[in-house]
């Protein structure tokens, strides 16, 4: 996947209020979780972690992964000016590689529509995830390509079926599936007329090895 777009952005990234306000939604939605100081966790697609780092104080480490070289660098700034000392950086694309090692929670915020193949992802994700461990997967409910408009650079998909991908989840020995909608955004389409865009959380447990 080209990260040419993510790496232009990523100085600015934060600097969208809407953007912050989602990310707030999606990390308060995981936090609702039961997390505890000793779980080890994983984020794909950390971007310049909105989300990861307001959920590391709840976690004994966070390993922030992304696939842009951008994103990562405003990350790394951001955890040195914090004095943040569990959060660790990973350049990883799991189109081509698998994850590190296992985690206890793996969580990911509006980058499912960003890959090719979302189902072999998400099975390494899940294969990435210890016995017992939770996964949260928050992106767009399915839209009409409207939510990106002509910045589409990279968009895969137009958002999600929950059931769907709780079906995968499913499959890969996932139990206890709830998806909620965590945020809607609401902002004007190609034709200047406000729409709203809800995004929805999935969590599910590891319930099979």
């Amino acid at each position: 996947m080209s990260t040419n777009r993510f790496d232009r952005a990523a100085a600015d990234w934060d600097k969208k209020d809407q953007r912050v306000q989602l990310a707030a939604a999606i990390a308060a939605g995981i936090a609702a979780l039961p997390l505890h100081p000793a779980m080890e966790a994983l984020e794909y697609g950390c971007g310049t972690g909105l989300v990861g780092l307001t959920l590391a104080p709840q976690l004994k480490s966070l390993t922030a992964a992304d696939s842009s070289p951008g994103m990562l660098a405003t990350l790394t700034d951001k955890i040195a000016a914090a004095g943040l000392a569990n959060v660790y950086p990973l350049h990883l694309d799991l189109h081509g590689e698998n994850c590190p090692r296992q985690f206890d929670l793996i969580f990911s915020a509006m980058t499912l529509h960003h890959l090719a193949e979302v189902g072999p992802v998400i099975e390494k994700l899940v294969t990435g995830l210890k016995t017992g461990g939770y996964i949260a997967l928050a992106d767009l409910d399915c839209e009409d390509g409207s939510f990106h408009g002509e910045n589409s650079e990279g968009v895969m998909h137009h958002g999600f079926d929950r059931d769907e991908l709780g079906d995968i989840l499913q499959r890969l020995g996932c139990r206890i599936i709830q998806a909620q909608t965590v945020h809607t955004v609401v902002k004007p389409n190609a034709a200047g007329v406000e729409q709203s865009y809800p995004v929805f959380l999935l969590t599910a447990k590891k319930e099979l090895p």
